[in-house]
């Protein structure tokens, strides 16, 4: 008769352990943070048309830096111009240029600070792509081959959704010694138009060969490169 206590106690005694226990692995679940609303984002080509999937960020800002190391100014979203002065540059390739017409290429080192603001449609393959455009058309440049370009590496930007990251790397351009009609000075030849981000299996998924890169591209800011002496 007194076995039936004995063993009450054993089993009431086991449920708070697994109630504990339950209680434990609940308090360590980290919660999925969801897509930002401005995920949901538009086609390049047509503001009133939602690309068929999320877009993965947030390009937040470009800095751009001098041969010091000092800043020369941001690109965001909502500011597009950027003056890139030939005496800033980290490198000229043509330091004789004085004639008219004569062309060289200027470098600059590049910040871009990457908000994740959803969760990739399609895993990468090989990385993300961070990429340029000088093409007077911008992000409505083509998916072709030489209408944009691959900066270094593909990255993986392992960031969780509301993350930011910040990647460094170079960008160039093309300036063009032309008469101002106050005097010889450098112009933009083929200057920056637009910094963008792949996925590269995303945008194989959406690229209709070809397709606008903003289309394809999980985030973009459009530039617009003034040049300078």
């Amino acid at each position: 008769m007194k076995a039936f206590p004995t063993i009450s106690k054993a089993f009431s005694l086991s449920s708070i352990c697994l109630l504990g226990i339950a209680l434990a692995c609940t308090d360590h679940e980290i919660p999925e943070v969801p897509n930002f609303p401005e995920s949901e984002c538009m086609l390049a080509t047509n503001a009133a048309i939602p690309r068929a999937y999320p877009c993965e960020f947030k390009i937040e800002k470009l800095t751009f830096y001098d041969k010091n190391g000092a800043v020369i100014g941001d690109v965001t979203p909502t500011s597009s111009e950027i003056t890139l002065t030939r005496s800033a540059a980290k490198e000229d390739t043509n330091p004789t240029a004085v004639a008219v017409d004569q062309i060289g290429l200027l470098k600059y080192d590049v910040k871009a600070t990457i908000k994740r603001i959803a969760t990739p449609s399609f895993p990468v393959v090989a990385g993300y792509q961070l990429r340029y455009t000088q093409h007077v058309s911008g992000v409505l440049a083509l998916t072709t081959p030489g209408e944009s370009f691959q900066v270094g590496s593909s990255v993986p930007l392992a960031i969780p959704v509301g993350g930011t990251a910040e990647h460094t790397f170079e960008l160039s351009y093309l300036y063009q010694i032309v008469d101002t009609g106050s005097g010889l000075k450098p112009a933009a030849f083929r200057g920056l138009t637009a910094f963008l981000i792949y996925n590269d299996a995303t945008a194989e998924e959406l690229d209709g060969h070809p397709s606008a890169i903003g289309n394809v591209a999980e985030a973009y800011v459009k530039i617009i490169t003034k040049s300078g002496i």
